[in-house]
């Protein structure tokens, strides 16, 4: 196995920037997260229409990811966690409303920062999130969980390249080849842990998910989610023609819009940093 192969910053992936970002602002702290075996990059577009609208914002890099597979097999979910709380908490110094924006696995780990630090949260953003993947693949997982650390040594590939309805975003879309089966394992974990949490969630929360996402099933997620959140101001948005990865695919403008139409609600209202 040539790992560098699979690096999403080797030379043989797209030439896109996949590191960690930070872009200045006021009134309000957007903390960006992106998704499994993703990069900052799936977040970098949302980060720079959030920034022209005058929010700061924090792109992270989970533990593991934009890295070799191996890399992403060494870690769980505690360390992808461990990251967001650190991206969190060089935001949480300005004293301004923060936000937290998560796609996919960045969704449920939102979730989890949101039930957990409900003092310093004031609002949560789920976009794809990644509470449930197709019942095969679930079923699936749930066996092969049961042999110890064998997943841990087996790697999935991929060839069909990121959930994308967009062609030429698919294209330049960096995407690992080779992705631990402990990590969709490690996922699932994770997810089934935070579905307990989401009714201690009560801050003003934005669903938004693609109806053809075929990683996320978009009727189950959305479902569940807005079922559970113990929000009273929770609101979901169904795009039409986007597939897991919204956030590059081709109704970004509609996220961006959305995105920044909910964080731009705490900019107007500092004092509303959190409802729970």
């Amino acid at each position: 196995m040539n790992s560098s192969d699979d690096d999403p910053s080797s030379s043989n992936a797209p030439q896109v920037d996949t590191s960690e970002f930070f872009f200045s602002g006021s009134g309000a702290s957007a903390l960006l997260i992106h998704g499994l075996a993703g990069t900052p990059y799936e977040m970098r577009w949302l980060g720079e229409r959030l920034a022209a609208a005058g929010i700061r914002v924090r792109g992270v890099r989970l533990a593991g990811h934009a890295r070799a597979p191996e890399d992403l097999g060494e870690t769980d979910s505690d360390n992808w966690y461990e990251s967001v709380v650190q991206g969190f908490e060089e935001l949480r110094q300005y004293g301004e409303p923060n936000i937290v924006v998560g796609l996919s696995l960045g969704g449920v780990l939102a979730a989890r920062l949101a039930a957990d630090q409900p003092e310093a949260v004031a609002g949560i953003a789920m976009l794809s999130p990644a509470f449930f993947l197709p019942r095969s693949i679930m079923i699936a997982l749930g066996i092969v969980s049961r042999f110890g650390s064998l997943p841990g040594q087996i790697y999935l590939h991929n060839t069909s390249g990121a959930d994308i309805h967009d062609s030429a975003a698919r294209r330049i879309h960096p995407s690992a080849r080779l992705m631990p089966l402990s990590a969709p394992i490690n996922l699932m974990e994770l997810a089934r842990m935070v579905r307990r949490r989401l009714p201690r969630i009560t801050q003003p929360a934005l669903v938004v998910h693609g109806r053809h996402d075929h990683t996320c099933p978009m009727e189950r997620n959305v479902n569940y989610v807005m079922k559970h959140l113990g929000s009273a101001e929770k609101r979901a948005v169904i795009l039409e023609e986007s597939f897991h990865v919204i956030t590059v695919d081709s109704e970004k403008e509609r996220v961006g819009e959305e995105v920044a139409g909910f964080v731009e609600q705490f900019r107007q209202n500092p004092r509303q940093t959190a409802t729970g």
